[in-house]
């Protein structure tokens, strides 16, 4: 239980988003591995990792991290709130320099953030070093967050009731079990 917490996030997930998210994580290091042994040949070595956090995870995230902030941020408080959030999905070749000068998750990073202002989900007129979310992106996350607390409250209603009113207080009808 404790190894699945560190794929949670506090009061947001559940044991099945945090499993998901762990499984989602094994998966695509898997096709990470994929990908290396497809394109130079042979699988790689033991300690080898392949480079570059899929942009497509760190989507949410990034949008997550900027709405947390009142739906806009600069990119120097944006990196490091998204690398704590990022750090169960990143492998060593994500730190990586390459040849901007940037680590290659940074550079996937400003990569995600340009493709979501192409979509409209971040704003394109923001003041420079200031990524801000468009009404599309507000809505986008708010949608998330919502279908998620609905699912969170579907587990807790799962639950027996057991106050003063529960069926458990009530005399039970019907045979009684048998003791063996």
């Amino acid at each position: 239980m404790q190894r699945l917490k560190a794929w949670a996030e506090p009061l947001v997930d559940s044991a099945d988003s945090a499993l998901a998210k762990a499984l989602d994580a094994a998966e695509r290091y898997r096709e990470m591995q994929m990908h290396t042994t497809t394109a130079t040949g042979s699988a790689p070595r033991s300690g080898d990792h392949a480079p570059g956090l899929p942009e497509e995870t760190v989507r949410e995230p990034l949008m997550d991290v900027i709405y947390e902030r009142g739906g806009s941020a600069s990119g120097r408080d944006v990196y490091p709130a998204l690398r704590e959030r990022m750090k169960h999905y990143m492998t060593p070749g994500d730190f990586d320099r390459i040849s901007s000068g940037d680590d290659r998750w940074r550079r996937t990073v400003k990569s995600a953030r340009e493709d979501l202002v192409q979509e409209g989900y971040l704003r394109n007129d923001s003041p420079r070093g200031v990524w801000a979310l468009s009404d599309a992106g507000v809505a986008l996350v708010e949608s998330r967050r919502v279908s998620s607390a609905g699912s969170f409250v579907d587990h807790l209603l799962a639950f027996p009731d057991v106050g003063e009113d529960s069926d458990f207080d009530q005399p039970r009808s019907g045979p009684r079990p048998v003791d063996l």
